[in-house]
């Protein structure tokens, strides 16, 4: 039998090269479309913010998805042969669109100017382009190109892979708006976060596991929960929890804030002075203290409002209100004082119940908006404005709210300021009504009139040489108090200045005395305080509200309609409360910085000391010394404005550094010949360039020499390390330029790293100013 030894070959099939390539390639597009679509976002929504132009959610996503697959397709030929040319066609595109849009862009860029120069005006008090004026609202040519030079020079730092400036330049939008003290959505944190964590697969797609896939979208979940659930729910429950736990965070802020042992703290009263304490709101609520201190914020929010409709002048969110003062404290009215003097004359609890709600009557009901304002916990007042009325909320005297656990306020309001006033009369009610209003007028007369001739009478003596007021009618009209706030104001503003930086109050000196006379400054609850006695002086009825001022240009459209923002700590304002015949209670701002004659002008709120403006002392006099708490408040506020204005400034420095480097990376590539039209002008190229650099390195000078005569002379005159390198360089470079050679890679790469050594030999041999020159000088190198 003849056998045959079977023999067995093992077969094995690989996956070849090329699929995985694919799927590389198709990974690394995919992430590098969603980093720039990110990184888009986060531009455009920081422009919006700060410039406030007039795009809808499907522009800006769709803006975004333009240069998304922009970009993505752009790097994903990175390493295609014909990328330069693309590269430079692309921007050649933008550039002849930049050309024929030139007028466009001009005009909303020097307009973009005018909206910095208000806001850096308003945060600092600086004039970085005077004469400019923000008057071109839709700005999205400007936006379009901004955003484009933002992605070129991501792209480039994805394209070097300089992942540090990849970072800095992410958090280039969000560093402005900071700056510029623009209130910031958490979804502006997102979208730079989600760009950060795809930079690996679009940068290296093949060195990306599966697990990495997993961990992406963890990352992300992971900070949206910590943004909207963690912080917000879990926080306020904390602090609130233990009270000891509170202060001991808050002890330890101090100490970071002001340093050991100097943290501002509840002085004891010393000598005649009164004791001071921190300026709050809302803890206040059966009084109010009238202290030096400068109020210290965290900017958390406070509260969430919508509304139907956007506002044209500030809208004053009623707190605290107070009747009497006497020895730096305000008290509130109470509430049963009007029910009592109301049955007196005859009517019900219910109907003087409703004297709160009926100014909102009183206009026409196209000019009424829809309220609604979302609270972290139940507010001990109503917060509505004048005038107002709230759903499920019985109004009251203090406006105090009481046995109510709901976080949300909602109602109908109007509001109301001297200017609007003329839109709102009480006399077109019933004869009724009109009884309900005369008595409650009657009552306010009585209740709001009265003033204290120890605490004011330092100001009487110039109160008699005002034509206003030694001219005053007993019952005056709503003519009347217009001239009458116009001349207190006039009367405030000079004599006194906006400052947070006071001196201790002495108990024995009349707030008037302190602040027209003496210090000739204060802030928002001393200009209300001394306005609304004032008021009484001059006969009109006049009460303190301290509360929040929401500026209109702080309210965004949220896509339906309403227009919706977050009134943060920092917004916390003092104002006084004056009645009139026709409109009943109205706000006046009394603090200076604002006017009410001009219903673009705005108020001034009690800003942090990191956003109070310069304390102005009163030239005649010396520089007063704070007390502890406000002299530290002061210095951290001044060391705030130094650290905003050296960010600023580093953020300058940066887009100049950036601008810089890119331009230096270009004409370095250029020198590298990467933008030649072939491999032989590219090794001529990088030739051409190792010869200025010999000159410069060792001082060759050669002076009008023929072709062949400067090459033989250079060669005489370098060292004899690179008279061999050069003569076969040279024999190379003059067989390509004459000959029929063509140069092949390796040797352009050989060429290429020759001249990078010998570039990185002669920099680092300098040292100190000769260093310094030499590099600026290799900018060109």
């Amino acid at each position: 039998m003849n056998m045959k030894k079977e023999q067995h070959f093992q077969l094995t099939i690989k996956t070849g090269p090329a699929i995985q390539n694919r799927r590389a390639y198709l990974f690394g597009f995919f992430c590098s479309f969603l980093l720039f679509f990110f990184a888009c976002g986060s531009f455009l929504l920081n422009f919006c913010l700060i410039f406030s132009p007039d795009f809808s959610f499907p522009s800006m996503a769709g803006l975004c998805t333009l240069f998304g697959l922009s970009g993505a397709l752009l790097f994903s030929l990175r390493k295609n042969s014909s990328f330069a040319l693309l590269f430079l066609a692309a921007w050649g595109i933008l550039l002849l669109a930049l050309f024929l849009l030139r007028e466009d862009f001009s005009r909303q860029f020097f307009s973009a100017a005018g909206a910095v120069e208000k806001l850096v005006n308003a945060v600092y008090g600086l004039r970085l382009f005077p004469g400019y004026q923000d008057i071109v609202k839709d700005k999205w040519i400007l936006c379009f190109f901004f955003a484009a030079f933002y992605l070129l020079l991501l792209f480039l730092t994805m394209l070097w892979k300089k992942r540090t400036l990849f970072v800095l330049l992410l958090g280039v939008p969000i560093l402005c708006s900071y700056l510029l003290e623009v209130n910031m959505p958490l979804m502006l944190f997102a979208l730079p976060l989600g760009a950060f964590l795809l930079w690996r697969g679009a940068v290296s797609p093949q060195s990306v596991s599966r697990l990495w896939l997993l961990t992406v979208p963890l990352q992300g979940i992971l900070f949206l929960a910590a943004a909207w659930l963690f912080t917000p729910m879990v926080s306020p429950w904390l602090f609130q929890s233990s009270e000891a736990f509170s202060d001991r965070i808050n002890a330890v802020g101090n100490q970071l804030l002001f340093g050991e042992g100097s943290a501002p703290s509840v002085s004891s009263a010393q000598g005649n002075e009164t004791t001071t304490s921190g300026f709050s709101y809302e803890p206040q609520t059966d009084s109010q203290s009238i202290t030096s201190n400068p109020p210290v914020y965290t900017s958390q929010t406070v509260l969430s409002i919508e509304l139907s409709e956007t506002v044209s002048q500030t809208l004053y969110l009623r707190g605290f209100v107070g009747a009497d003062y006497e020895s730096f404290q305000w008290n509130p009215p109470g509430d049963e004082e009007w029910f009592t003097y109301a049955q007196s004359m005859g009517f019900s609890r219910q109907q003087a119940q409703d004297i709160y709600s009926l100014p909102v009557f009183a206009v026409s009901a196209e000019n009424v908006l829809e309220l609604s304002m979302d609270f972290p916990s139940a507010p001990a007042f109503t917060y509505l404005p004048l005038a107002g009325q709230g759903d499920s909320i019985s109004l009251s005297e203090s406006n105090r709210l009481s046995g109510r656990s709901s976080q949300r306020v909602t109602g109908q309001v109007f509001p109301l300021t001297l200017d609007t006033m003329g839109m709102v009369s009480l006399e077109n009610f019933s004869q009724s009504s009109r009884g309900l209003v005369n008595a409650y007028e009657s009552f306010c007369r009585s209740r709001y009139t009265s003033w204290d001739e120890n605490e004011m009478g330092s100001v009487l003596e110039e109160l008699n040489q005002l034509p206003v007021y030694s001219s005053m009618p007993e019952i005056p009209t709503d003519q009347d108090i217009q001239n009458a706030a116009e001349e207190i104001q006039n009367f405030l503003w000079s004599h006194a200045t906006y400052s947070l930086a006071l001196e201790p109050f002495s108990s024995d000196t009349p707030l008037a005395q302190e602040i027209l006379y003496e210090q000739r400054a204060g802030f928002c609850i001393h200009f209300a305080t001394v306005g609304a006695q004032l008021f009484r002086m001059y006969g009109i009825p006049a009460r303190y509200v301290s509360g929040y001022a929401v500026l209109p240009d702080s309210l965004s459209e949220d896509g339906q309609g309403n227009f919706i923002g977050e009134v943060r700590d920092s917004r916390a304002h003092a104002w006084v409360e004056i009645y009139t015949q026709n409109a009943g209670w109205v706000p006046v701002e009394v603090t200076p910085g604002s006017s009410f004659s001009a219903p673009e002008t705005t108020p001034t709120p009690e800003e942090t000391p990191e956003e109070s403006p310069s304390p102005k002392n009163n030239p005649e006099e010396p520089a007063f010394d704070a007390g502890n708490g406000s002299k530290n408040a002061s210095l951290l506020g001044t060391a705030a404005k130094i650290i905003k204005g050296l960010l600023f400034s580093a953020l300058f420095l940066g887009i100049i550094f950036l601008v810089l480097l890119f331009i230096h990376r270009l004409l370095f590539r250029f020198r590298l010949g990467y933008y030649a039209g072939n491999p032989t002008q590219a090794y001529l190229t990088v030739f051409k360039n190792l010869i200025k650099l010999w000159e410069l390195e060792f001082s060759i000078k050669i002076e009008n020499p023929l072709e062949r005569e400067y090459f033989r002379l250079l060669s005489e005159k370098l060292p004899e390390s690179q008279k061999k390198d050069f003569t076969s360089l040279y024999a190379e470079a003059e067989a390509l330029a004459y000959g029929q050679e063509k140069t092949t890679p390796k040797k352009l790469r050989n060429l290429r790293r020759f001249y990078l050594a010998q570039r990185k030999n002669y920099l680092s041999g300098k040292k100190g100013p000769e260093k310094l020159r030499i590099l600026l000088i290799s900018l060109f190198l």
